[in-house]
């Protein structure tokens, strides 16, 4: 095991400690139990070097391990679904903290893999939540985590194009758009560009056209005192500031734990 560790340190230039968390991954095992007396069969071996090759060729480790840890859910995440990140980890955290008065029903707009609707149910253990995605693919994998943690009866995946197939009205829409400018697109990593789907991605050319529809659109579905809690990019708060200036006084954005705004807030939120 010690001389693959090295191996792998090697081959793809990370630190000794990094490649034991990753063979841990590869091998679904605790980074501890690496050295106890652990033989790894030729098969085992083969597997390793087969996903490490897919690493190295920019492949997600978490589409190869397909597990990602959001908050405290140990959840699937299927290749060609977005994988979520810490930003939209603290946005859950935002969430809590902002909406004075607890949500009865939610609306997830683009639920991915379900991370965000499985933490809210869990936050919010009283509301009904509606989930959504444009990617069947998406709400496969969704399903399979909403089904792990129990909330079959709690969260109900639709298949819809932004509010499409939607009826009803909510107290809180929440949703992690495509955000990011086109012309930004090619200077994402490698692993992002070439391995995530880039519709879960691509906001348009000022990367607000997802968002400035979520906004125009949402208003008609909140309930009275109601909120939209969107993700945004940095460069949106002007654009969308100039949007909303017209419509509610009720504005708030937000940075992110590294200090760029990142979270748009609209209604009744706390100060």
């Amino acid at each position: 095991m010690r001389r693959l560790v090295a191996k792998i340190s090697q081959e793809i230039k990370i630190k000794k400690d990094e490649a034991e968390l990753i063979i841990a991954a590869l091998l679904d095992k605790p980074r501890f139990e690496l050295y106890l007396n652990h033989q790894l069969s030729p098969g085992q071996r083969k597997l390793i070097w087969l996903k490490l090759l897919q690493l190295k060729s920019g492949v997600p480790i978490e589409y190869i391990t397909k597990k990602i840890q959001f908050r405290d859910y140990n959840l699937t995440i299927n290749p060609g679904v977005f994988i979520p990140r810490l930003e939209t980890e603290y946005f859950i955290e935002l969430i809590a903290k902002k909406i004075s008065n607890k949500p009865k029903k939610i609306l997830e707009i683009g639920t991915g893999c379900g991370a965000i609707a499985i933490a809210l149910a869990h936050l919010y253990p009283d509301a009904e939540i509606i989930a959504t995605d444009i990617s069947n693919e998406a709400l496969d994998n969704a399903q399979i985590n909403i089904k792990r943690f129990n909330l079959e009866k709690r969260i109900e995946l639709v298949y819809s194009n932004l509010f499409e197939n939607i009826n009803t009205h909510f107290d809180l829409i929440v949703s992690n758009p495509p955000y990011v400018p086109s012309s930004r697109l090619i200077n994402l990593p490698k692993s992002v560009r070439d391995f995530e789907p880039l519709r879960a991605i691509n906001g348009g050319p000022d990367g607000n056209r997802f968002i400035r529809a979520l906004i125009n659109q949402g208003l008609l579905y909140l309930n009275e005192n109601g909120v939209i809690a969107l993700e945004i990019d940095e460069t949106a708060v002007k654009p969308l500031n100039l949007l909303l200036k017209d419509k509610l006084t009720r504005v708030l954005f937000l940075k992110d734990q590294f200090g760029k705004y990142r979270y748009l807030f609209i209604g009744d939120e706390k100060r």
